[in-house]
Order: structure tokens, then C-alpha cells, then sequence
């Protein structure tokens, strides 16, 4: 992960699921190295307190980089709304919360309007067969908008554009 934010010379990151914190620990050290005294690593967690015991957001103090962290302890599908609302944007979005095909269907596609263009969102356990991801990708590499199947374009009717 520290590799991914220093190559991208990302400032603002995002990241659903902290967990204990390991993820969080290496995306704050690249914003460190990358040295703008504006960076935030935004984490959405609902389930910090509940299932871990803050050991994630105890982990990040005890290393001294819980000045770059910004906690929502909600659930992703009401945070990124609302960041959008807010026309809040960030470079690089790391995803590793719910990990139903609702959930990661739906942090991708506010993550798709949350990144800056050319953003980055490395895989983390969601795999490519996953099929969230798999349509999520299409979209997003595609202009945004889903291309109709040319196969089978004669025997159904599709509009023109998405």
C-alpha cells in the first residue's frame, strides 16, 4: 500500500475497513514520504468499536500517524454519499469492508465518483471474479457507461447510450 501511494503521489486516501489497522499504518507512512502537511487518510469503519476493540484506531496512535486520519465510524453506503454531496475527492481508495456483492458493488461505484480521474483503487481480498467487481470495472473503464453487447445488438432493443 505504501508503494501504490507514493507512486501516485496521493494526498487524500480512503479507506473502508480498518480492522487493526496494518493497511491504514502503510498508507499513512506513504503520505508521510510523499510530504504534503495536507494529507488525510480517511477511514469508514462502523464495526472499529464493536468487533475490534479500537485496536485499529489505538494501533495508529501508538505509531504516531493518527494526525492523518480522519475516523467515520459509519457504514460506507451512508459516508461516500455523503462525501460526494460534499464534492469531496480523493486519489487513491483502498476497499476492504462489507464484502457481500451489495456492499462492494456499492462502495465502488461512490468510490468511482469519489476518485480523482486517473485515482486508483488496488484490490485488496475482493477478487477479479468477484462479480461487483467485474461489472464495476467494465464501468469504470468504459467512459462510465456500459457498453451494449454488439453480438446480440439485433435481437433486442438497447438505447443508443447509457
Amino acid at each position: 500500500m505504501r508503494d501504490w501511494v507514493t507512486r501516485e503521489g496521493a494526498v487524500r486516501t480512503i479507506e473502508i475497513g480498518l480492522g487493526y489497522g496494518v493497511s491504514a499504518l502503510f498508507v499513512c507512512e506513504g503520505l508521510r514520504t510523499n510530504g504534503d502537511p495536507t494529507a488525510r487518510h480517511v477511514v469508514v469503519d462502523p464495526y472499529q468499536a464493536t468487533r475490534f476493540a479500537n485496536c485499529g484506531l489505538q494501533f495508529l496512535e501508538e505509531v504516531g500517524v493518527a494526525a492523518l486520519v480522519e475516523y467515520h465510524p459509519e457504514q460506507s453506503q451512508i459516508a461516500l454519499p455523503r462525501f460526494v454531496g460534499e464534492g469531496r475527492s480523493f486519489h487513491l481508495a483502498f476497499v476492504d469492508g462489507n464484502h457481500r456483492f451489495d456492499g462492494v458493488f456499492l462502495d465502488l461505484v461512490y468510490l468511482g465518483r469519489l476518485l480523482r480521474a486517473g485515482g486508483i483503487a488496488p484490490p485488496h481480498c475482493v477478487r477479479a471474479r468477484h462479480a461487483a467487481v467485474r461489472l464495476l470495472r467494465r464501468l469504470l473503464t468504459s467512459d462510465r457507461r456500459p457498453s451494449r453487447d454488439r453480438r446480440n445488438a439485433s435481437s433486442r432493443t438497447a438505447p443508443d447510450a447509457w
